[in-house]
């Protein structure tokens, strides 16, 4: 049974978007969370890999290692480029990208298409379509920001998607990414001395070490009480937007992973054929 993955960076990510799925087991698959279940109908298998593009590789590698997989997924906050989206605004991807030039395939860009009509049919008022852009670090500064965007126009940036879509296109899959808006392209993000760390340890230790930090250092409180604010918004939204619009993203995933079905089918085939040709 072919199932989508689903690559999520953050725990507290899945703590609001878990609301939209059904979870029928949950598990330790390659030192991450993993859990299965359904989105409607859909089979689905959730891995939780981690912040940036080396932790969501191995996640979406142990999802292909352990499950047949019809498509792959990233699901999650982002930070906003173009400065006319806001915090708690959906972004539907069907590509990414970074400094390294790839051309979007056919496939990407008919997918973009669909994606289109699920954002002109949804219930939400800010949902919109843009590849996104996958930076090595946080994009932390305004100025930043606003270069991206001059140079890809890309509306959103994340740290994993770009190896999760490069992954897709090596087994001949579809992408796509489901993102929520965190902080607006007119805004900085504070105290990145501690937050970059924090997110980009796996360590247990990370805690003791955040608390310590913020023992030492009270006037960082301040910076992340804002921060834990404009994340909750955007979990809120996200999983809002899942629950409201179900049908019609189901009804996209449920064609896109039945075309995946077929292109495979095919493809195995041809194969049979090739292998019979041989003999």
């Amino acid at each position: 049974m072919q199932q989508i993955g689903i690559v999520i960076a953050l725990p507290t990510e899945w703590r609001y978007f878990r609301r939209a799925f059904i979870v029928h087991h949950e598990r330790q698959l390659g030192g991450h969370r993993h859990y299965a279940g359904r989105f409607g109908d859909i089979p689905v298998a959730v891995i939780i890999g981690g912040v940036g593009k080396k932790n969501a590789l191995a996640g979406a590698l142990a999802l292909c290692e352990h499950h047949s997989l019809s498509m792959l997924m990233t699901l999650g906050y982002a930070g906003a480029l173009n400065s006319e989206l806001k915090r708690g605004d959906i972004v539907l991807s069907s590509y990414s990208r970074n400094e390294t030039v790839m051309q979007p395939s056919a496939d990407d860009l008919s997918l973009a298409d669909q994606l289109k009509a699920v954002a002109d049919e949804s219930h939400e008022h800010h949902v919109y379509v843009s590849p996104l852009y996958t930076a090595n670090s946080i994009v932390a500064r305004h100025e930043d920001k606003v270069d991206i965007y001059r140079r890809t126009g890309m509306s959103i940036v994340d740290m994993e998607s770009y190896s999760v879509y490069s992954l897709a296109r090596e087994k001949g899959i579809p992408f796509m990414g489901i993102h929520a808006v965190t902080d607006t392209a007119e805004e900085d993000i504070p105290a990145l001395e501690i937050i970059t760390p924090f997110l980009m340890s796996n360590s247990l230790w990370r805690y003791p070490r955040i608390f310590f930090e913020l023992l030492t250092h009270p006037h960082y409180i301040f910076d992340l009480i804002p921060l834990n604010h404009d994340a909750q918004v955007a979990g809120e939204r996200l999983a809002h937007f899942m629950i409201r619009n179900r049908g019609n993203v189901h009804h996209l995933l449920g064609q896109i992973r039945a075309m995946a079905q077929k292109a495979s089918r095919e493809a195995s085939q041809e194969l049979r054929k090739t292998g019979n040709l041989i003999d």
